[in-house]
Parts: structure tokens; sequence; C-alpha cells
């Protein structure tokens, strides 16, 4: 009777997805501050009533990369790293193992978001306080990561003009990301908008070193 009551649970989480995973995007899309207000305060409620109208946010994030990943092998097929063979490539042998790397990677713009601001605010690093901001930041790390991986798709594409497409999805997707991150860290902060696009490009900064590094060392 456990097992039949587990997997009912799960089969209603997963249908619930598909309900509440577009709603969650457009959303994160159209009022992302809204967004990250939301998740700020759904923190603070009991584990059992948060994010009850949205799907949580590090789920929210997994979600959209499963799906850029799905969309990447139905053009694709077959990324070339699950070919190579050599050093630290060798351990991404699945697409399971390359979508948790590529987890792993986009989650680095969230922490070094919430770690940006954190640090502005002087507030100490603790486990708790880095939650909250972090939660907030993958709201809209998912719709940036979403927007990169169909832009780097589109020439593998078969018709004109893809190239000046991929450029205008990833230009756009970057467009929107830094402009939402400078104006959360203008209103967390109470400075002005110039003052919140220079932390969040520092932010950014930081998170894309890591990230080639990060690359580098798989590949």
């Amino acid at each position: 009777m456990k097992i039949i009551e587990s997997l009912d649970e799960a089969l209603y989480s997963v249908m619930s997805w598909l309900v509440f995973y577009p709603i969650t995007l457009w959303r994160s899309v159209v009022r992302p501050q809204k967004m990250m207000e939301y998740a700020d305060s759904e923190v603070s409620d009991r584990p059992d009533e948060q994010y009850d109208d949205a799907i949580r946010p590090p789920l929210f994030l997994f979600l959209t990369l499963l799906i850029s990943h799905g969309i990447e092998v139905a053009t694709v097929a077959r990324n070339p790293l699950l070919s190579d063979m050599h050093g630290l490539a060798a351990l991404v042998d699945s697409d399971l193992a390359l979508l948790a790397l590529r987890m792993l990677l986009f989650s680095l713009f969230p922490l070094m978001m919430a770690v940006r601001l954190l640090r502005r605010q002087r507030t100490r690093l603790t486990h708790a306080s880095l939650r909250r901001p972090f939660y907030a930041q993958c709201y809209t790390a998912a719709p940036f990561a979403l927007m990169l991986g169909i832009g780097t798709l589109a020439p593998n594409l078969a018709f004109a003009d893809v190239r000046i497409i991929s450029a205008v999805v990833i230009g756009a997707g970057t467009l929107w990301y830094l402009a939402t991150q400078a104006r959360w860290f203008a209103r967390k902060l109470h400075v002005s908008f110039l003052v919140g696009a220079g932390d969040a490009c520092i932010a950014s900064l930081y998170s894309i070193v890591l990230f080639v590094l990060a690359a580098a060392i798989v590949h």
C-alpha cells in the first residue's frame, strides 16, 4: 500500500507539471520581479504550503533544462560531448549525466547572484540566508538557460538566416536576463538602476568564469 500511495503521489506531481510549468514559465518571463518576490515570501511558509500555485524554483530550473535538452536531442540527435572519451569528459557518458552537468553549470548563475547580493548587503553567508535569494534567482535563470539553449541550437536547423536568428535569440535572452538582474539588485540594495546593473554584470562575470572553467575541465 505504501508503494501504491507513493506512485499515486508521484503520478499526480508529474501530471501537475503539465499545468503549472507553463504558468510558472510565463510569469517568470513576463513578471520576473514579482516571481522573485514570490519566491522570497514562499520560503517562509510551511513546507507543505510552499509554492502551491507554481513549480518550486530549483525544480523549475531542472525541468527547463530538461526541455532544452529534449529540443537538442530532437534537432542534433547526439551531443558531441557524449562521444568524447578524453579526461573528465568520459564521465559524461549518458544524457542523464549531460543533463546533470548542465544543471550544475547553470546553477552557477543563481548562486553567484545570490552571493553577490548577500555580500553587498553585508549579510552573514549561511545556508539559511543563501537559500532565499538562490531560490528567487532560479526563476530567472531558467528562461535565460532556455533561450541560450534554443539560440545555440538554431544553426542546426535547415533554413536561411539561422545565424541571425541564433544571435537575436541569444542577444535578447542575455539583455532580458541582465536587465532583470539590474532591477533586482537596485530594488534589493535601494540603489540606482545603473549601480544595480554594475552588480549584475560583476556577478554574471563570476558566473561565466566559473562556467567556462568547469566546461574546460570536462572537455
